[in-house]
């Protein structure tokens, strides 16, 4: 009964009409969200007419308390949510238009939990990019402090086992973040890549991720500020909404939502150091 059960989903996948292969290669230019929509059910909507601009070779960060939109977002930029509405361009294109291999390669996502694939050190970096020579995996490893542990480990021929279950987390996080810097896009998502790992991880990350912003365009996902400070905009979102945004000087001037979270998530981080709270 299983058997026919699973069967009869399969041919109903396989008698799904293809969807229209789209010709439209992902220009490289600002990407402009307005009155953005999306739904992942029809009467439970996440985002609600958002209005975001990442101009080309910026540095823009979207903070918020978990479940307000902020991967939501990413996962449209990255054309995995389909179904929004409102207007979604790349350059002069619509992003519902864009072949999605180019956009692909075009635009790299980093998230929390990066995946790392059953094989070796080499095998895994080579996703971002086939042909690299060694040196060029060596390169990338030293870019994210993770050279000197595989020297002492089988080099580039260190085993990672299924989800890099034998390496601690910040060492997964900066061995997807090299294997990012490989594929070298016009535009790299990172989505909260920094939470849970070592503060030591989390500043190697930090630091490329700066070094990213002076010639990529880079939009950061984060719901720690203190690593959002540099960037060029920051938008607050709140419930699926954008409720302000601006710099780290006009959001703290500005004395709201941003002010409010900064000054709370600075006691919290200084509370302590000198035997009593900031």
């Amino acid at each position: 009964m299983n058997g026919m059960a699973a069967s009869d989903k399969i041919f109903r996948l396989l008698d799904l009409p293809e969807a229209e292969k789209k010709t439209l290669s992902c220009p490289d230019g600002d990407i402009v969200c307005e009155n953005l929509t999306f739904s992942y059910e029809a009467d439970r909507e996440i985002l609600h007419g958002v209005d975001l601009s990442f101009p080309k070779g910026s540095f823009t960060s979207i903070v918020g308390e978990s479940g307000c939109g902020k991967s939501t977002i990413a996962a449209v930029l990255m054309g995995r949510n389909k179904g929004y509405t409102g207007s979604v361009r790349i350059g002069d294109a619509e992003l519902h238009e864009i072949n999605e291999d180019s956009l692909m390669r075009q635009i790299t996502y980093i998230s929390h939990q990066s995946y790392l694939f059953k094989g070796t050190v080499r095998d895994n970096l080579r996703m971002g990019k086939p042909d690299a020579e060694d040196s060029e995996l060596w390169a990338v490893l030293e870019r994210v402090n993770l050279a000197a542990f595989l020297k002492e480990e089988q080099g580039l021929d260190t085993r990672v086992s299924e989800k890099g279950g034998n390496f601690s987390g910040g060492q997964c996080q900066r061995l997807a973040l090299a294997r990012a810097l490989l594929h070298d896009s016009s535009v790299y998502i990172f989505d909260e890549a920094t939470s849970n790992i070592d503060a030591e991880s989390e500043n190697d990350i930090m630091r490329e991720i700066h070094r990213l912003a002076k010639t990529k365009t880079v939009i950061l996902i984060s719901h720690r500020l203190a690593n959002v400070t540099a960037s060029d905009r920051i938008y607050i979102m709140e419930n699926g909404a954008v409720t302000e945004s601006g710099t780290q000087e006009e959001l703290l001037k500005a004395d709201g939502v941003y002010s409010s979270l900064w000054n709370t998530q600075q006691s919290l981080e200084n509370y302590g150091k000198d035997g009593s709270a900031a």
